[in-house]
């Protein structure tokens, strides 16, 4: 395995496994960490019919995230993950516009100082893919948290071949 993506740790999966439901705590914690730490490490988890796999995920710039999240997508097919949670941090906007995707590019938000967010996504094979976004400022020593924005459906990019939006939950 890559060393921008190791296996961190692993457990087995209880019965009663709820996926939103840990999702939502990967998200709290998250935004503890990026509270207290003023930055948020990447990670992933597999869901695999008998344990939660966690991942720690290192990429150096936004060129080379894609390639580390192929390898997530490859290691979770060999494993028949039924999903994968991703939670990072990235840049946000809140411009639909089709010309603002018209002229996107990897970098662009970055470059236009957009604000930063926790992204959250959970995805796979046989499922609607579920995002959350909370955007956040940092003012002074301070993270101050946005309203969270959740959707559903649709494709995501850097898990390319991972899961489609036609999956009912």
């Amino acid at each position: 395995m890559s060393e921008k993506l190791k296996v961190a740790w692993s457990v087995p999966r209880s019965e009663d496994f709820d996926l939103r439901e840990f999702a939502l705590g990967v998200l709290a914690i998250a935004k503890e960490n990026l509270a207290r730490d003023r930055e948020l490490v990447p990670t992933a988890f597999a869901i695999t019919e008998n344990e939660i796999q966690c991942y720690s995920v290192s990429f150096a710039d936004h060129y080379v995230k894609p390639d580390v999240y192929l390898k997530l997508v490859e290691v979770a097919k060999a494993q028949n993950a039924l999903a994968l949670i991703t939670c990072n941090d990235a840049f946000w906007s809140d411009k639909a516009e089709p010309d603002f995707a018209e002229g996107y590019y990897p970098g662009k938000l970055a470059a236009e100082k957009a604000k930063e967010c926790i992204m959250l996504t959970v995805s796979g094979p046989a499922i609607q893919t579920w995002s959350v976004e909370v955007p956040y400022e940092r003012i002074g020593d301070a993270i101050e948290f946005g309203d969270v924005r959740e959707q559903s459906g649709g494709e995501l990019d850097l898990l390319e071949g991972w899961a489609s939006a036609d999956h009912a939950q």
